[in-house]
Formats: structure tokens, C-alpha cells, sequence
């Protein structure tokens, strides 16, 4: 594994024991893998990168990518351990030769044998903490300054109406009623921002948002929401998408109580 971004101390360590892990449990298998040979390719998993199957590189570098960004890269003697379909791509600068195992006969194969299997948690232990590493070295300090998670209960107000606005929401589980003048015009569920738009205008905040539910989110000054706008331009495309959808709530809701107008 060869991580992209600012180095940090111990990580080549743990990126050579990773491998060394990979290479003791692959080791004496008794199944035999199938060789998929990739061409350089921006989606390998549209040229035959298989979810359900284990690799192992056996020549060339193989690109984890999110969301457009280079994470690391898989080298020759890495494990590659199936990852769900979720928004994880991988790409190759050039050809890439790699060994397939069936991961459910393979983990089979590998829980059956105590000391194996002991070597399989290492392994997975080993690239979550890589992973971990490869994410800070990847974001920029200052992204982080000021957030902090919050938690509320359902009743509890995440935003007031009026209130000067210092910051977004981004809200990770639950939903929760938008109130304007203490009415109900809209809903908003797991993964919308809540605020943006009084961080943007510098208004004082249009509405008030009240729990409905358990909620958990993230709350993001609005230097560091600006910042981040900055960092990644197609956030606005989410929040465009998000606007639209409860101005289109909200005339529906004007509509319903101008029926209701004697």
C-alpha cells in the first residue's frame, strides 16, 4: 500500500506488516484464484473488478478513489479486502495484473484454521488503522477546527428562526421538522445540511428546525463551511438540489392552507 498525501511518522512501517499479513494468509490456500488482467481504466470495477471476490496485486498499482480523490494505492503483494459498491472507485494508471479468490470459500478456507483466521483480524485491524492515517494525511488541519458532533432529542430545536446564523448543520442520522412562524412546512432527513443558506446570505436563520427524531450531526463553523465550499465546488450541487426540493415543499404547503382560506 502506498499512501497519497503528507507523510506521516510509522505509517511505511505499517504499510510493510500489512502486506506481510496479506502474503501469511493467502499462503497455502487450497483454493486457486483466477488472474483478471486490467487495462488502464478510470472504473476497474466496469472492466471486471469483481465486489465479491479478495484480491491479491500481483504486478502493477491499483487506485482507491473517492468522491474524485486518490486515497492510496494498492501495490504489488497487497491484499484488497471486497468493498460494497458505495461510492469507492478504483482506477489504474496502466496495466495491473491481480489474483481473484470466491471470498466467501476463501473465508471459509481461512476461519477454519484458528491460526489463519488470527491473521485474517490483524489484517483487518492493520488496514483500518492505514485507512485512518491515509484520511488525516489526506485533510487539511484547519478543516477540522471549530466542528463538533452534537446530539438531540426528538422536541429538541437544532436551529431557531431569527437566530444569527454561525455555522451548517450536516446531519448524519434522523429527521426533522422546518418551521416557519411555528408552522410545519418541511421535512429534512439524513444527510442534508442544515443552515446553509443564512451562512451564505449572512441572514439571520429563515426557519426553525425542531428533532422529530433521535438526530446526530455535525456542526461546521461558517468559516470552516466556506472553506469547504471552496475545497469541494460540487457541494453546491447538493445544496441547489436540497433548496429546491423545499422551496417546491413549501409552495405545496402555501397552497394547502390557501385551500383551507374561507
Amino acid at each position: 500500500m502506498i499512501p497519497l498525501g503528507e507523510p506521516l511518522e510509522g505509517l511505511p512501517a505499517l504499510a510493510r506488516h500489512y502486506k506481510q499479513l496479506g502474503d501469511a494468509v493467502i499462503r497455502g490456500l487450497r483454493q486457486t484464484p483466477r488472474s483478471l488482467s486490467l487495462p488502464a481504466t478510470t472504473d476497474a470495477r466496469r472492466d471486471g473488478l469483481a465486489a465479491q471476490r479478495l484480491y491479491v496485486v500481483r504486478g502493477g498499482t491499483l487506485a482507491a478513489c473517492c468522491q474524485g480523490r486518490r486515497l492510496l494505492l494498492w501495490d504489488e503483494g497487497d491484499v484488497i479486502v471486497p468493498d460494497p459498491d458505495d461510492g469507492v472507485t478504483f482506477q489504474a494508471d496502466g496495466a495491473v495484473l491481480l489474483a481473484g479468490y470466491d471470498f466467501v470459500d476463501l473465508l471459509e478456507e481461512i476461519l477454519a484454521v484458528p491460526e489463519r483466521a488470527r491473521r485474517w483480524s490483524e489484517l483487518l485491524i492493520t488496514q483500518q488503522a492505514l485507512l485512518t492515517r491515509c484520511l488525516a494525511a489526506l485533510t487539511p488541519e484547519e478543516n477540522h477546527t471549530g466542528s463538533r458532533f452534537a446530539y438531540f432529542h426528538p422536541g429538541d430545536l437544532i436551529l431557531r428562526q431569527g437566530d444569527r446564523a454561525d455555522g451548517v448543520y450536516n446531519l448524519f442520522e434522523g429527521e426533522a421538522d422546518v418551521l416557519v412562524d411555528d408552522v410545519v412546512v418541511g421535512r429534512v432527513t439524513e444527510g442534508e445540511l442544515l443552515g446553509a443558506i443564512a451562512v451564505l446570505t449572512g441572514a439571520p436563520r429563515g426557519a426553525t428546525v425542531r428533532a422529530r427524531s433521535r438526530c446526530a450531526a455535525m456542526h461546521i463553523p461558517s468559516d470552516g463551511f466556506h472553506h469547504l465550499i471552496r475545497a469541494k465546488p460540487s457541494l453546491i450541487h447538493g445544496l441547489m438540489t436540497d433548496m429546491a426540493r423545499q422551496i417546491t415543499e413549501l409552495n405545496a404547503q402555501v397552497v394547502t392552507l390557501s385551500g383551507r382560506t374561507p
